[in-house]
């Protein structure tokens, strides 16, 4: 048991709580308003009950400095909390309904989630059942360990396997006789097979070339012996006459009027005879459309040269040289081949250097004279002979590369694919048997044998263990629904669960139930489950969940065989519960108040915890009553509270302070606070005898006068009464703003105030027994 918190330091609202004269006892009542430090004392508790630093840790003060620090006082000695974590473990267990409770066992974020389920599962069969879960769970944790090796063994065991075979074919082949020469014999066939396919997808060898060329043809575009009619200085003297006589445009107006000469031989413009006029004959020279077509063939000519006899053309034949000297080299390994008389490629290129760099330079000497006969020299006859001979050198190598492809394509025709597959196929079965026998496979196979072995076990013990569990837990899960509906029902709930009962999902034991609501199973759902259909998120109310939660509790508690020796602690048990939903909740937890070793319950209800204390017997002996209070600014510390004091009616509140007053029990000094309780006494004492005569509305002067007139026979008994009521409202009103603007400055005499006090506790007790 819990017998004092000595120390709470650094930890939310406590930055320095070392509350005095605080004993805790058999049953503690501990009152918070909101945000005083209620749920850091709950989570305190949790901390001791789970040995875990973090519920404290995540409350350490903002702002605060220095260690955090918790000292508890039990029967057995002192537990403390330093560094991050509890000293020591407490001889007891705590069971604690908080907030944590509901959103680790029951539900969160407004649904039921398979982690709730789990933990309810856990704490409704109990310690027996509990160990035989744990059991459960430490069998699948191994056989998923296993299962695990068992994967990595299996991709071990088949690494370096040809082809798709899973292990278990793996280790079903056969040992074979003479395995090796099989191998190699295969190897050999399948060698041979695959060179074929090779061979058939081998390419021919490839004609060469280079530009061919028209000697004659080229020589007789050169010499110019098409062009002897021309006049040889016809263009000179044309350019001549242009320069020296016309402007830019003469060159126009001149072939004009040559257009325009007529056979007469006469001059277009005027008339004048042209025969036999050297000028005139120039002009029509280098007009004639024959001169325009001497000059487009010699551009013709080296446009055309040009493109013919490009670099291209030599590094193509260069090209196929290289590839046909390869092929041939391949095809030589299969055939008898002819030799190739191999070429002389620095000769070939020095042919071809020479040979277009002299038709180049012609080609630009004729178009620089096009109209002149140019003399081709015998080094460029001789440079065009070499070259021509190079072409008939070409097409002799191209004679020799043709007989080469009619040997390559009867070794083709010999190629045969029609088996090759079947000899792959008998290879690779015969390589896997020789890798499956090999010294590291055999150790394997031994040892993955034996893990499937292992395996098996696992899974019939895990198997057996779970059909214990939920043959022992099908009571339990019966009884507990029986418990929980009890409770529902006493609270006024409209709602209970059936079908509570255990369930093995994912291999690991968690409980399943459903709600019942007019009498119709509504299934718990979960986060997705659509708002448009009946869940637990949307049928019941913040009430309704509430009470669920602590049903579940209750009925941990009610079967917990250890609850003699428990500490509980009740942390706001009545959230968003109605007057009987309290009231019933208190009534549970007096019930265990004299069971449990210790309860514990924090609350920010004044009055439900004035319930509790009006229901416990024990008051003076085994009750404690504390609150937490401010201290300073931010923080709080634990202080003694007075239920009783705190909790009173209004009219109680009045009577105690007049009777403190005459008892010598008020602080000095508070003379008009005790002055301003006679009158309403005397009201409200009068209101409860005669509710009918004197209403909320009236004062007592009007009573007073009322009871003076009247003939009713309940009221003259008081009569003999009104002369001491009449001084004594007279005496009091002097001290209430509704009769006196200044009652905040009439002077007190104690004494006077002593005897009007008791005269007012006097004329309470007269009306008392006047009343009949």
């Amino acid at each position: 048991m819990i017998t004092k918190i000595v120390k709470i330091k650094n930890t939310g609202k406590f930055r320095s709580c070392t509350p005095k004269g605080i004993q805790l006892n058999r049953f503690t009542i501990l009152y918070s308003e909101n945000g005083r430090g209620k749920t850091t004392l709950s989570n305190v508790f949790r901390s001791l009950h789970e040995q875990n630093g973090e519920w404290i840790v995540g409350r350490k003060t903002i702002g605060g400095s220095g260690e955090q620090a918790v000292d508890l006082l039990t029967e057995n000695g002192m537990l403390s909390f330093r560094e991050h974590n509890w000293l020591s473990k407490p001889d007891f267990d705590l069971e604690i309904f908080d907030s944590s409770f509901v959103s680790q066992n029951v539900y969160s974020r407004h649904v039921i989630e398979h982690d709730q389920k789990k933990q309810l599962y856990l704490f409704t069969i109990g310690k027996q059942g509990g160990e035989l879960a744990d059991h459960l769970v430490s069998l699948d944790d191994d056989l998923k360990k296993k299962n695990a090796k068992k994967k990595e063994t299996e991709k071990e065991l088949v690494q370096g396997v040809q082809g798709v075979v899973s292990p278990a074919d793996f280790l079903k082949f056969p040992p074979k006789h003479d395995l090796e020469d099989e191998v190699q014999k295969q190897s050999i066939t399948l060698k041979a097979m695959e060179k074929q396919n090779e061979i058939k997808a081998k390419p021919y060898c490839s004609a060469v070339s280079l530009p061919s060329f028209d000697k004659q043809k080229f020589l007789g575009n050169i010499s110019g012996n098409t062009f002897q009619q021309l006049v040889d200085n016809a263009e000179e003297l044309t350019k001549k006459h242009i320069q020296q006589h016309l402007d830019q445009r003469g060159e126009k107006w001149l072939e004009y009027g040559v257009s325009k000469i007529t056979s007469d031989e006469k001059c277009p413009f005027c008339d004048q005879d042209l025969k036999n006029t050297p000028l005139v004959t120039a002009f029509k020279t280098y007009f004639s459309e024959e001169y325009k077509r001497a000059i487009h063939t010699v551009n013709l000519l080296e446009t055309t040269f040009t493109e013919k006899f490009s670099n291209d053309a030599l590094l193509n034949l260069q090209k196929h040289f290289h590839t046909n000297h390869e092929l041939v080299s391949y095809w030589r390994s299969y055939d008898a081949i002819d030799d190739v008389k191999q070429l002389d490629w620095e000769q070939i290129k020095a042919t071809w250097d020479d040979f277009t760099r002299s038709m180049t330079t012609l080609i630009a000497e004729k178009k620089l004279a096009p109209l002149e006969q140019i003399n081709v020299s015998s080094e460029r006859i001789a440079s065009i002979d070499k070259y021509l001979d190079l072409l008939n050198e070409l097409t002799a190598y191209n004679g020799t590369i043709t007989q080469i492809n009619k040997t390559i394509e009867a070794r083709k025709t010999l190629a045969d694919n029609t088996n090759i597959q079947e000899v792959k196929t008998k290879l690779t079965y015969l390589t896997n048997v020789k890798l499956r026998y090999s010294e590291e496979k055999v150790g394997m196979a031994e040892k993955y044998t034996q893990l499937l072995a292992t395996i098996r076990e696992l899974e019939r013990a895990k198997n057996e263990v779970r059909l214990s569990l939920n043959a022992y837990t099908t009571d339990i899960f019966a009884k507990y629904e029986t418990q929980i509906n009890r409770h529902l029902t006493n609270c006024g709930a409209s709602f209970t669960i059936s079908d509570y009962k255990s369930s093995f999902v994912g291999g690991r034991p968690s409980s399943n139930f459903s709600l019942k609501i007019n009498d119709m199973a509504v299934d718990v759902g979960n986060d997705k489950s659509p708002l448009t259909g009946p869940s637990f998120k949307n049928t019941l109310s913040e009430g309704d969940k509430s009470s669920l939660a602590f049903a579940f509790f209750l009925a941990k508690l009610e079967s917990d065989p250890e609850i003699r020796n428990k500490v509980i602690i009740f942390d706001d048990p009545i959230s968003s519960m109605d007057n009987h939903r309290k009231s019933y909740t208190a009534d549970q937890i007096m019930k265990f108040s004299v069971i449990a070793r210790q309860v514990i319950v924090l609350t920010h209800d004044t009055f439900f915890a004035r319930v509790l204390w009006d229901k416990f017997a024990e008051k003076k002996t085994l009750l404690s009553q504390f609150c937490i209070k401010r201290e300073g600014k931010y923080d709080s510390t634990i202080d003694i509270w007075d239920i009783e004091a705190e909790t009173r009616s209004d009219y109680y509140h009045l009577y105690h302070t007049l009777a403190d007053f005459l008892d010598g029990k008020l602080p000095p000094m508070n003379f008009r606070s005790v002055a301003m309780c006679i009158r309403p006494i005397l009201e409200g004492n009068l209101r409860v005898r005669f509710p009918r005569d004197f209403t909320s509305s009236e004062w007592l002067g009007g009573f007073i006068q009322k009871v003076r007139t009247s003939t009713e026979p309940h009221l003259s008994l008081i009569q003999g009464q009104l002369a001491d009521l009449e001084d004594i409202n007279d005496y009091s009103k002097k001290y209430h703003h509704d009769q006196n603007p200044f009652a905040d400055t009439v002077p007190i005499n104690e004494a006077e105030l002593l005897a009007y006090v008791r005269r007012t506790l006097n004329a309470l007790r007269g009306l008392h027994n006047a009343v009949i």
